[in-house]
Formats: structure tokens, sequence, C-alpha cells
């Protein structure tokens, strides 16, 4: 994969570009909902600063995989299946960028003119980390074309299922009604427990409840009325309202 050059902000555009959102519906269909558009075309300035967002140009958006209220899978990991998919067909996607505002300590970038992933050590843009939402852009060589898309991706993909199906199944295999644990969890706890716990809030499963699952756990509780205080513990109120959501 050759480094491109990397347009950024060009000029504003008069509204939604055709290829881009026949882009964002195929992304969504092919992750069978993991993901979801969290906005595209606006001309606004960058969230924090006075210059001008690329999301004017109708050359980017955001893929949220938000759960709860919203309809992604709350799955980090979903998200992170798909930006890897569309980094390796970056070329004949004409992606440009891709910034994921989730990991610590403020995010990390790919860009088509390094080609490669940065994690940010310094802040980069509002919303890292923790946020919940990648950021895309493409270039203009395809923003009108929504034929180019549907052909091109029908290529790159064959047929073949979307890549977060099998953690959908995984999840799914987990008992509804895990029985409560008889203490509450929290940051340093382990064991299968803390899995479960995990693959409901949407953060990485590996059994151990560090500062991710700890902002996953507040968030989940902070949209779930039920599930409150918001305080990062899965006690027997917590665990109850997760209950809900198995």
């Amino acid at each position: 994969m050759a480094k491109r050059k990397y347009t950024g902000w060009d000029r504003d555009a008069a509204g939604k570009r055709a290829g881009t959102e026949r882009l964002i519906q195929l992304i969504i269909e092919w992750s069978d909902g993991a993901v979801w558009n969290n906005g595209s075309w606006g001309v606004r300035s960058k969230r924090g600063k006075s210059s001008p967002s690329v999301h004017g140009t109708g050359r980017a958006w955001d893929n949220s995989w938000r759960a709860g209220r919203y309809p992604g899978s709350g799955k980090y990991e979903d998200a992170v299946r798909i930006m890897d998919f569309l980094v390796e067909h970056a070329d004949v996607l004409c992606i440009e960028a891709v910034f994921d505002y989730y990991p610590a300590p403020h995010g990390r970038g790919w860009k088509c003119d390094r080609n490669a992933w940065t994690v940010y050590r310094r802040k980069a843009f509002s919303g890292a980390p923790g946020g919940d939402w990648f950021h895309v852009e493409i270039s203009n060589d395809h923003a009108d074309d929504a034929a180019y898309y549907e052909r091109v991706w029908a290529e790159i993909t064959g047929g073949k299922p979307q890549p977060q199906a099998e953690s959908k199944a995984e999840s799914k295999a987990e008992p509804k009604n895990r029985p409560y644990p008889g203490k509450s969890l929290r940051k340093g706890s382990q064991g299968d427990d803390v899995k479960w716990v995990q693959a409901i809030v949407g953060t990485t499963v590996d059994g151990d409840f560090g500062n991710y699952t700890d902002r996953a756990v507040r968030r989940f509780q902070s949209r779930n009325r039920d599930a409150r205080p918001v305080d990062g513990i899965v006690g027997k109120i917590t665990w109850a309202a997760l209950q809900k959501h198995a």
C-alpha cells in the first residue's frame, strides 16, 4: 500500500455527497448494525478549534458503536475490526484518514500520507480517550460516485460474512441470568464474571477490570437509571440492570 497525499479540509460542500453517503450505508449494512452513522456532512469548525472541520467537505463521517438507546453493538472490538478492514482496503476505498477516539492516552489515528497508525501521546482531538466512535475521511476521487462504491465494495467483500459475527455469537452464548457473584466487581477484579460484564458494557473482554472497563461501566450506569449510582462499581443494582441487556 503506497503512501498518498492527505487532503484534509479543502472546501465546504453544498450538501451530502452521494459516494460518501453510499459508503457509510454499505459499512453499516456489512457490519450488521454493529456501528451506525453518528454524523456526516455539516459545515462547522472542529470541536474546540476555529479551523474548519473536514465534515464540511462532505468527505467525512463518524461511525459509533454506542449501544443502549442507540443501535450499535456496544463492543469496541467490533469497531476495531471495521477500522482494520477499512485500512486494509484504503487504496480502493480512497480512505485518507481513520481516527479512533477510544484508546488511552489520547486516541489514535491512521493517515494515508504515513500509511500507519499513530497512538497520540498528547491531545489531538476532543472526545478522546473513551469516545465510542471513530472518524473516517475519503478523498475527492469518488466522493460523488455512489456506483463506484457499490462496485468496489462488492469486489472486496466478495459476499463474505461481516467480521464481528463470531463475537456476536459468542456474546449470545453467555447465560442471560448469570447469578450475582456475591460481591461487587470493581477495578482490580478478575475472572469470568468480569468477562460477562465487559461483553455487555462494550469493552475488551479479557477478564481484567481495569480503567477501560471502569469507564464502560460508568457509561452504562449513566445511560440506565436502574443501574445507578454512576460509580464504576458493579454491585447488586448494576448487576440486575446488566442482566436486562445480556
